[in-house]
């Protein structure tokens, strides 16, 4: 639950170029064999408007009754805890805790529990046609639905675990119109996304980066979140000084390194919290950190409770 994660995000087809989603450590983060797609301009998506036609809650689900399935409307499924694999037409990838997975009308969705259990949203949605986001599509193209993603993150996991929150809350009220107050918090999570997306596609400088060397120091962030590593031994590997670093990792990412580094550390110490046993004291070294008194101060400022409370809230 942060806001300085990686976007994972795939489509079906193309208007805009961008990168493939690198492959990541199976635990639970999103991975796909999609390669370089094609999407539309997140500012013409975020005009799309969306109604929810059902909604249900799965705790700690345990299997997929069907491991394959056709919904006449677009299927959400939204990730809490747990994971599993999916295919969505050519799209095949697993989706983890904060995955967004959206599979169109008369498509296949097939899934594959990859954890012993899931708790997930699954919502039927339809959208409103009024809107001119996916209408002028390229000619030759099949449908609008080719346009949208297959799966997706958001940056603010906080405010998409908070959505999740009020989705619960709302479901056990007996409160009429539950399906469009679902539906209002839906397209707010939606719009947010596309204009997070929006800024990514362009920066305020006009340039969109495609450093390879900084590819190369996320990755290698991601594979050392787990062990005491810094800005110092990552720039000395790549054989630039630390500012140099920091100041091509912020045009790439948006982020210096460093937060990007605290980013994953606590998206790993939410997941820890929520899905072991392990005490805040293990927990933090296997986040890297020293003290677990450390990880709790800074944990209490990420992401607003202390890793106790956390715990609390989405134990199930």
């Amino acid at each position: 639950m942060h806001d300085l994660i990686i976007f994972r995000i795939f489509y079906f087809t193309t208007t805009r170029r961008v990168c493939h989603m690198p492959e990541t450590n199976g635990e639970g983060n999103a991975q796909s064999d999609a390669g370089v797609r094609f999407v539309p301009s997140p500012l013409r998506l975020i005009e799309l408007e969306w109604s929810v036609q059902d909604y249900t809650y799965w705790e700690n689900k345990r299997e997929f009754v069907m491991p394959a399935d056709v919904y006449p409307h677009w299927c959400l499924f939204a990730v809490e805890s747990g994971s599993f694999s999916y295919g969505i037409g050519e799209s095949k990838g697993t989706a983890g805790s904060g995955s967004l997975v959206l599979c169109p009308p008369s498509v296949a969705f097939i899934r594959t529990m990859t954890t012993s259990t899931l708790s997930f949203h699954f919502v039927l949605l339809s959208r409103k046609e009024s809107h001119s986001a996916v209408a002028e599509d390229d000619e030759g193209s099949e449908n609008a639905s080719s346009r949208l993603p297959v799966m997706f993150t958001p940056d603010n996991r906080q405010r998409l675990f908070d959505t999740f929150d009020k989705w619960r809350r709302i479901d056990t009220l007996s409160i009429p119109d539950q399906l469009p107050l679902i539906g209002h918090y839906w397209n707010d999570i939606w719009k947010t996304w596309c204009l997070e997306r929006s800024e990514a596609h362009y920066p305020r400088d006009g340039a969109h980066s495609e450093d390879e060397l900084m590819l190369r120091a996320a990755k290698r962030l991601e594979e050392q979140c787990a062990e005491p590593f810094g800005v110092k031994e990552l720039a000395d590997e790549l054989g630039l000084s630390s500012v140099q670093l920091i100041r091509r990792f912020r045009a790439a990412y948006r982020a210096t390194p460093g937060d990007y580094l605290t980013g994953l550390r606590m998206e790993r110490a939410c997941r820890l919290l929520r899905e072991t046993r392990m005490t805040v004291e293990q927990i933090a070294a296997s986040c890297g950190y020293a003290t677990g008194y450390y990880l709790s101060r800074l944990f209490a400022s990420r992401i607003g409770v202390a890793p106790s409370e956390y715990r609390r809230r989405h134990r199930v």
